[in-house]
């Protein structure tokens, strides 16, 4: 992965796994359980190669999921890639509706975490969320992506690493936010017209549509990882 300077934003991953038809989880959205422990020692890899890691409200709602990095050999990895800090945790919420006591809070290594939200987001909501984080009010209705990556790299982040849900990753898809796409594919069927997949949102019209450049491409049992580049 290359940090460019000029664009004044890190560069953007997208890390996310799904069944072999599309969905990231079944439509009744429930915990994802699809993928093997290789895959989250993987995911918990990349983790450790990144400055933050930053996900929706929804998936801290479904799922509560720890975010630094879990195992001790990979975050002795990370500090022998001279990567001394934790890793920041951000998470995007319009509407501050985030339970306080959600394990997704924890700090354990120090690296902090912050709410990115807009102007009109509930004052009594984040008063109870003041204690645990950073408040940054970055767009009116809408987090706008564009200011908070901006924020970001001012802050020191240069590598991001983005795991959804699918609503979130729309949002930087369609403002040609993202650089790299890592995707994890399970031997699974899940289907059903109402289950998430990785890009929700309004979708490209074909004359849009992004392209993608295979740069890697693993198989371990019946998983396959693969690493795209977007193409620009």
């Amino acid at each position: 992965m290359t940090v460019d300077p000029t664009t004044r934003r890190p560069y953007v991953m997208i890390n996310m796994a799904s069944s072999v038809d599309g969905t990231i989880t079944s439509a009744a959205r429930q915990v994802p359980a699809m993928t093997t422990p290789y895959d989250r020692m993987r995911m918990d890899r990349v983790r450790a190669e990144v400055d933050a890691i930053l996900v929706g409200a929804a998936s801290i709602r479904a799922d509560r999921p720890k975010l630094p990095v879990r195992s001790t050999e990979l975050q002795a990895y990370r500090q022998s890639l001279g990567t001394t800090d934790g890793l920041l945790k951000i998470v995007v919420t319009a509407s501050a509706d985030l339970a306080p006591d959600s394990r997704s809070f924890e700090d354990p290594d120090g690296g902090g975490v912050i709410i990115a939200t807009v102007e009109e987001a509930p004052a009594d909501r984040l008063a109870a969320l003041e204690p645990l984080a950073e408040i940054w009010k970055v767009g009116s209705e809408r987090v706008d992506l564009t200011r908070l990556l901006s924020r970001l790299y001012e802050r020191g982040v240069r590598k991001l690493l983005v795991e959804g849900g699918g609503e979130l990753n729309w949002g930087f898809v369609a403002g040609d936010l993202v650089d790299e796409l890592y995707l994890t594919i399970a031997p699974v069927l899940l289907g059903g017209r109402d289950a998430p997949t990785l890009l929700e949102g309004a979708g490209l019209p074909m004359a849009g549509l992004r392209r993608l450049r295979l740069e890697d491409l693993h198989r371990e049992g019946d998983e396959l990882y693969c690493i795209y580049k977007v193409e620009r």
